[in-house]
């Protein structure tokens, strides 16, 4: 795929109209990374524009990179880690905005923050979440300690991804249906990687505290013997 392709495509899919991102221009910018493996060319087109200024504009980067954080080649977590910083400014620059899309934009920055940290700390967790019971044993590495430790992060991470639910929810009319208009499918588009990541995320946990709590009773019974 050819650099100005993509960059094209980055630029049709992060702009300042309040419409949803569209799937073709997300799934070009996904296929760039792959092609490229890695995420160059995306961050050199994301650090020219305004983000810090428009709102929408913000919310749309916010959305197109949790796609790449997801689906881009495993790369683009290597080639983001070092704005995370710059991505924390930003959340707390728009949090002083109580309105609009400025606490969205908050709360989904300060999200993708805490899945890059994640995966950063977990590595054998694909930017997907999609483990086998055998793969997620194996993070553990049979130790109860990292598995409560696990679990903690995990918690952690759900409840960014449900915060963000709710914000958006609290911050649509919910006396007419938003979810037909531009303005309102422009909000609702990245929850749908929310449901995503929070289907796996909640499935882990359970499984996780199941192990808690059998691992619990097998230091119980070794005690006593």
């Amino acid at each position: 795929m050819e650099v100005g392709k993509m960059t094209v495509s980055i630029n049709k899919a992060i702009n300042a109209q309040e419409v949803a991102v569209k799937e073709k221009h997300a799934r070009t910018c996904i296929l760039g990374t792959h092609h490229e493996k890695g995420a160059h060319t995306f961050w050199s087109v994301v650090n020219r524009l305004p983000l810090s200024s428009n709102a929408v504009l913000c919310w749309k980067f916010c959305h197109v990179f949790h796609k790449l954080l997801r689906d881009g080649h495993p790369n683009v977590l290597k080639d983001s880690v070092r704005y995370k910083n710059e991505l924390s400014d930003m959340s707390r620059m728009w949090g002083h905005l109580s309105e609009g899309y400025g606490q969205l934009c908050s709360i989904y920055l300060k999200l993708l923050r805490t899945k890059m940290e994640f995966h950063t700390k977990n590595p054998r967790f694909p930017g997907n979440l999609q483990m086998s019971d055998r793969q997620l044993d194996e993070t553990g590495e049979n130790d109860v300690n990292n598995f409560f430790q696990l679990t903690v992060e995990m918690f952690d991470y759900l409840e960014c991804e449900l915060n963000l639910f709710q914000t958006v929810f609290s911050s649509l009319d919910m006396s007419r249906s938003v979810s037909v208009t531009a303005a309102g499918q422009c909000r609702l588009a990245p929850l749908i990687q929310v449901i995503l990541d929070c289907s796996h995320l909640y499935d882990y946990t359970v499984k996780l505290l199941f192990k808690l709590h059998s691992c619990k009773y097998k230091f119980i019974y070794s005690f006593l013997s």
